[in-house]
């Protein structure tokens, strides 16, 4: 084992997440992770009182970040082409222009002002769980990939959880409750999330990094690809690393994920609950297969859970 792994940060944003936050936060801490910035946005829930109460065991930097109709609010790729036309990011204010939505903006400030404090960021939503198949911990892995130079970023595909039929949530944890997912080949599991060198990335466009010149993304078998509309792979891969993304789980779970909205939008805006609809939940809601990978965790976050409250 590396003697001195680099450091590995997540980067999230967040809204009316507290009922999950501590589980998220715990599975991470046990994948290696020692430091998270997450952007809290606007939350009305207990997400800020759960962040404050476990920040400094788990060593998480909380910002609040506004969110807040704008008039002038753009749509993402002409918030993306806005974000790609800056020649200096420090030219922006991140915190306070609303054109751009909260979690461009978030995912931006950090690699401002975080990035330079960490070798690798992982930017990941609170309903994403990264799986190591070897069980290995992220700043290991990164150590692996970092080992060619050229190596900025790595892809990291989703695989899709449906609600296993559930209504109501139950009291158990996200990765016990939700074992149906889609099958390893659907197509929609070539959408991605990022695994990122810091020293390479010059920007953020969600789901993906701009590179500096002389770095590429690759994934996580370590292969090159080229990315597909900032934020697709060009095939899937559940090989090494991956994502296993509950983007429903239960029913009433999914009907507060529509009441506060997509992370892109402000709030107030008209597209703030674009397409979360019933449709979305049936196509999303996906069955198929069983993957009871994450089952064997559970004990070891519960610990880490109940040492975070401790």
């Amino acid at each position: 084992m590396d003697a001195n792994p680099p450091r590995v940060t997540i980067c999230a944003i967040v809204k009316n997440e507290g009922a999950f936050l501590l589980e998220w936060v715990a599975y991470y801490r046990l994948l290696g992770i020692e430091h998270f910035v997450i952007y809290n946005n606007s939350s009305t829930d207990d997400t800020r009182a759960v962040l404050d109460r476990i920040a400094s065991r788990a060593g998480i930097t909380v910002i609040d970040w506004p969110s807040a109709p704008s008039s002038s609010a753009l749509t993402h790729f002409e918030a993306r082409d806005l974000v790609l036309s800056l020649s200096d990011l420090r030219e922006f204010n991140w915190w306070g222009d609303m054109r751009v939505g909260p979690q461009l903006r978030a995912y931006n400030h950090f690699v401002t002002y975080y990035a330079a404090e960490t070798d690798w960021a992982l930017f990941i939503d609170a309903d994403e769980f990264v799986v190591s198949r070897a069980g290995l911990p992220l700043p290991t892995l990164a150590t692996s990939y970092g080992r060619d130079p050229a190596v900025g970023a790595v892809a990291l595909n989703w695989r899709y959880f449906g609600s296993s039929g559930h209504q109501e949530p139950d009291g158990r944890l996200v990765i016990e409750r939700f074992t149906r997912c889609a099958p390893a080949t659907y197509h929609g599991h070539v959408h991605m999330k990022s695994l990122v060198r810091t020293a390479a990335l010059d920007r953020m466009i969600i789901h993906s990094g701009r590179l500096r010149d002389g770095f590429h993304y690759v994934d996580d078998g370590g292969q090159p690809i080229t990315l597909r509309d900032d934020g697709f792979t060009p095939a899937i891969s559940h090989d090494r690393l991956y994502i296993h993304h509950y983007s429903v789980k239960s029913r009433a779970e999914f009907e507060r994920k529509r009441a506060r909205g997509r992370a892109q939008v402000a709030d107030g805006h008209p597209h703030k609950r674009e397409q979360l609809d019933d449709e979305y939940f049936r196509r999303q809601d996906l069955n198929d297969e069983e993957d009871r990978t994450l089952l064997h965790q559970a004990p070891a976050v519960k610990v880490e859970m109940a040492r975070l409250l401790a």
